[in-house]
């Protein structure tokens, strides 16, 4: 299976199988777990940006205001750089999971199973 698939699964706490099914019931408890994973992996980006931004306004603040700049100071900005291109590639949880999200809904509203793989 996609690393995709495996990151969402691990999120959910099950193992990754190449076959499988949850009933309706179960789709619920997977909804609630997704959602407040999302939700959760917001937050925590929403606070890493915005320490990433406090960091960054600090390290250009030096650099005008000191006349000779130490080396910790280009680290930090090679380090803010680095983490800006690591957030520019990241997938957000909220997208991988999305398709699954769509179908767990749509079986708990036809009150069906979701089943994958080979029968």
């Amino acid at each position: 299976m996609p690393d995709t698939q495996k990151q969402v699964f691990k999120v959910l706490g099950r193992p990754c199988t190449a076959s499988g099914a949850i009933s309706p019931e179960e789709a619920k408890e997977w909804i609630a777990i997704l959602e407040s994973a999302i939700s959760r992996e917001k937050a925590d980006d929403k606070k890493r940006e915005e320490d990433r931004k406090a960091r960054a306004k600090r390290v250009a603040e030096s650099f005008r205001t000191q006349a000779v700049h130490p080396a910790s100071l280009f680290d930090e900005e090679e380090k803010l750089e680095e983490e800006d291109r690591v957030q520019r590639s990241h997938i957000p949880l909220g997208a991988r999971a999305y398709p699954l999200l769509q179908l767990l809904k749509a079986a708990v509203e036809e009150n069906e199973m979701v089943m994958w793989g080979v029968p």
